[in-house]
């Protein structure tokens, strides 16, 4: 693992609403339950800026889907008060709400990372399923900790900060929201200044409960809501994960919605998997297989100004 200050991004959880309903959405939309649903306030968001003074890099917005929170604009013109536009990245699948805000979005946005979930991409793209647990599938302590300490989430996407705190990793800042957690550490100056030594709390707590490290065959990134061929709509969900999301009353996980994942992997099955197993590269509509870090080039993350000159309104 790595220390929080060597992420390319920070960010910050605006909203975990959307309008898509994907498998394996690392935000676990289609579970979460309406109490569970956050905009982050004004204030909050301020605090979090606040808290990222002298961060090295760059700040993402993101949710859910960030156009949707009802005060978007004025989150914006809190954003502009604080840092340039280049310092900022929003996190986007599109709407008529992005459309609506397009000229605040470009005064305020140096990057956009576009994402429609579009029927072509539900088609190609594929996610890795976190929703098996790394606790379930594998029994060996030794091993868990060994991937776990590895994990590609870790070291290629971002820390986040969300109202209910500050987390070393995104994965476990929504897993803090869909099983009702304790919150992450406090929104205050210098957090980001962790070290893995200093995330046992959360790793413990977060990390054998995803399934981001587990080499696992990746599966079709479909959105339940708008899938217009209904097909590979079930989830995977191991065992211990499953009685958790039962026990905290969350959506969308009967029968029909999913397919329990009851099984030890083996470390040869592990090993067949993993040449081939490129769990970052989720857009599969845009990147080879075989080049699959998002930070590389502007197909994942594009300026502002080249996003808009050739982005086209939804109808």
């Amino acid at each position: 693992m790595q220390p929080i200050a060597g992420a390319w991004f920070c960010q910050i959880e605006l909203t975990n609403a959307c309008t898509k309903a994907c498998v394996y959405c690392t935000r676990y939309v289609q579970h979460v339950r309406r109490d569970q649903q956050f905009y982050m306030d004004l204030l909050t968001l301020r605090k979090a800026l606040e808290s990222l003074e002298d961060w090295p890099n760059r700040i993402g917005i993101i949710g859910g889907e960030p156009t949707l929170h009802p005060q978007f604009e004025e989150v914006c013109q809190v954003l502009r008060e604080y840092y340039p536009p280049e310092k900022f990245g929003l996190w986007s699948s599109g709407g008529r709400r992005f459309d609506r805000f397009r000229q605040v979005i470009s005064d305020t946005f140096g990057f956009i990372s576009y994402n429609e979930h579009n029927q072509h991409q539900q088609d190609v793209c594929k996610h890795q399923p976190l929703t098996v647990a790394i606790s379930d599938v594998i029994d060996d302590p030794v091993l868990r900790r060994s991937l776990i300490n590895d994990c590609w989430v870790q070291k290629k996407w971002c820390p986040s900060i969300s109202p209910k705190g500050t987390f070393f990793c995104e994965i476990g800042c929504s897993l803090d929201v869909v099983l009702d957690g304790p919150g992450g550490w406090p929104i205050e100056k210098g957090w980001w200044k962790r070290t893995p030594e200093d995330f046992e709390d959360q790793i413990e707590r977060y990390c054998q409960q995803c399934g981001m490290c587990v080499p696992l065959e990746r599966e079709l990134a479909v959105d339940r809501l708008h899938s217009t061929t209904g097909k590979d709509t079930k989830e995977k969900v191991s065992p211990g994960l499953l009685e958790l999301f039962r026990e905290h009353q969350l959506r969308n996980i009967s029968e029909r919605d999913v397919e329990v994942f009851g099984r030890n992997l083996s470390m040869r099955e592990m090993d067949q998997i993993r040449p081939g197993w490129s769990p970052e590269n989720y857009r599969g509509d845009i990147r080879n297989e075989d080049t699959a870090d998002e930070s590389e080039d502007g197909s994942w993350l594009m300026t502002t100004e080249s996003f808009f000159s050739q982005y086209k309104a939804s109808e």
